[in-house]
């Protein structure tokens, strides 16, 4: 048997007929604009509500209580006498005051007419000025102690239960009630000493707490810590939220969320992202031409992905048709209308 053998040479010229005809075929490619967006950091923490402010209110000295003027859930006036102790006492020792400090002003008086006549030497006068200035101090102090046995309310607020009743007698100890002043409620959390240079005092919040599953609340950050807590590596960080429903009540649980401004990006499709062996990269359409740009991927969220690339928000990047793309390659972009006005035309593969 006798075999002939094919000139290679005519295998070689289909091919590179084959290729040329490949070449000459339109690529067409869709695209979508480059967004520029900013890389916002959201942090999620439970936190405690306290009132704006919130006392416990004990007597200042041991006494029997007369009166109680209030109740639980009262809502109250600084300066409003909530308890009133029994102050019989200290009435006498405020009129006996009273009756020194006018006799003392008597005699300074006589004193003063009788040293133009030479009656009385000079440091009789002196004496009885002192006297009047020692019965003045008395009658204050005397005044202190009734005021003593009434509690007064230090702020506006609303009123705890009452802890005595009245013939009880008290001491220093004894604790009335509490006070809260909740017009607006303070929820301390802490944050990641990553986050706290970006904690300014107009960020804003949002919270969520279990006793109101279907509202949110909206409030401000109003302070931070000073210093970072070594142990914990975070910063304690208060924000305020107006209860002007009085809705909300110290002591709730909320779960707190904030979200920090980052840094801008150009931010593409997730499916424009390409990998290679040297990372990463997207292709975006210049002119005509595919250019092949190296990309590192800073976040991902929602189908999109923020990047850090040399383009910008007048590039149009590739996200269907990637597979036939060559750097330089000219490309026809089927989403873009033609002048005609006629309507896009699908990629073809």
């Amino acid at each position: 048997m006798k075999w002939e053998l094919f000139p290679i040479l005519y295998g070689s010229a289909s091919t590179l007929k084959i290729e040329n005809m490949s070449d000459s075929l339109d690529v067409r490619v869709i695209t979508q604009p480059v967004r520029i967006t900013s890389n916002d950091i959201v942090f999620e923490a439970m936190g405690s509500g306290r009132a704006r402010q919130s006392v416990q209110l004990y007597p200042a000295v041991a006494e029997e209580v007369n009166e109680i003027y209030f109740k639980a859930g009262d809502k109250v006036q600084e300066g409003a006498v909530l308890v009133q102790l029994d102050d019989r006492e200290e009435q006498l020792a405020v009129r006996l005051a009273e009756v020194k400090l006018k006799d003392a002003q008597s005699l300074l008086q006589r004193y003063q007419l009788a040293v133009k006549d030479g009656a009385v030497p000079e440091s009789d006068v002196d004496s009885a000025k002192a006297a009047v200035e020692v019965a003045k101090v008395a009658l204050d102090q005397a005044k202190l102690s009734v005021e003593e046995r009434k509690i007064r309310a230090p702020f506006n607020g609303v009123l705890g239960i009452p802890r005595v009743d009245p013939g009880e007698r008290v001491t220093p100890n004894t604790l009335i009630a509490g006070i809260d002043d909740r017009t607006i409620l303070h929820v301390d959390f802490d944050v990641p000493e990553a986050l706290a240079v970006e904690l300014k005092k107009e960020n804003t919040i949002t919270a969520h707490t279990p006793a109101y599953p279907n509202r949110t609340f909206t409030g401000r950050i109003e302070a931070l810590e000073s210093r970072i807590d070594p142990q914990k590596r975070t910063i304690k960080t208060r924000a305020s939220i107006q209860n002007d429903d009085d809705s909300l009540r110290p002591g709730m649980s909320f779960m707190t969320r904030l979200e920090v401004k980052g840094e801008e990006y150009p931010t593409v499709p997730e499916i424009s992202i390409q990998w290679g062996r040297d990372g990463s990269f997207i292709w975006v359409v210049r002119g005509s031409l595919a250019k092949r740009m190296p990309v590192r991927i800073i976040a991902r969220t929602s189908g999109d992905v923020l990047i850090e690339s040399e383009v910008d928000d007048t590039d149009q990047v590739v996200v269907e048709g990637l597979q036939r793309l060559q750097p330089d390659l000219q490309v026809i972009v089927a989403n873009t209308p033609k002048a005609s006005g006629s309507s896009a035309v699908e990629p073809q593969s």
